[in-house]
């Protein structure tokens, strides 16, 4: 692997890092959508990282929601329930950002969080071990 692509993955794990503390942020100040916005991009950069170790890159949300799918979950090289984490945070920020009025409870965006950080956690471990 080339070391700039190995460059890259560290960056998306770091970006998806910081993404995941200022999710933490927002939720102690309860500001709710913001937090769900930032865990979503958590996963998003995650989610890049796992598909780039593996030479695959997507250019749209909906294309690395899709790629994840294909190439981790059916290949059974993550659990399945990694996919669902991924495409309900896409969901629920994609409420957040676009729909005026949408509001998550407290608990939901506390297993949003608790999700991107077991998610995050998993990149880590599956990169690490691929670099």
């Amino acid at each position: 692997m080339e070391e700039n692509v190995k460059i890259r993955i560290r960056e998306e794990l770091d970006v998806a890092k910081t993404r995941l503390q200022a999710a933490k942020l927002l939720f102690e100040k309860d500001m709710l959508d913001d937090a769900v916005n930032r865990a979503y991009y958590s996963f998003f950069h995650a989610a890049k990282a796992i598909l780039n170790v593996l030479g695959y890159n997507a250019r749209t949300h909906s294309g690395l929601i899709s790629e994840f799918g294909l190439r981790i979950i059916k290949t059974n090289l993550l659990d399945r329930k990694f996919a669902e984490y991924f495409r309900r945070a896409f969901e629920m920020r994609e409420s957040s950002d676009y729909e005026i009025g949408i509001t998550f409870g407290e608990e939901e965006v506390q297993t949003l969080i608790k999700n991107a950080e077991e998610f995050l956690k998993k990149a880590q471990e599956f990169t690490e071990k691929r670099l």
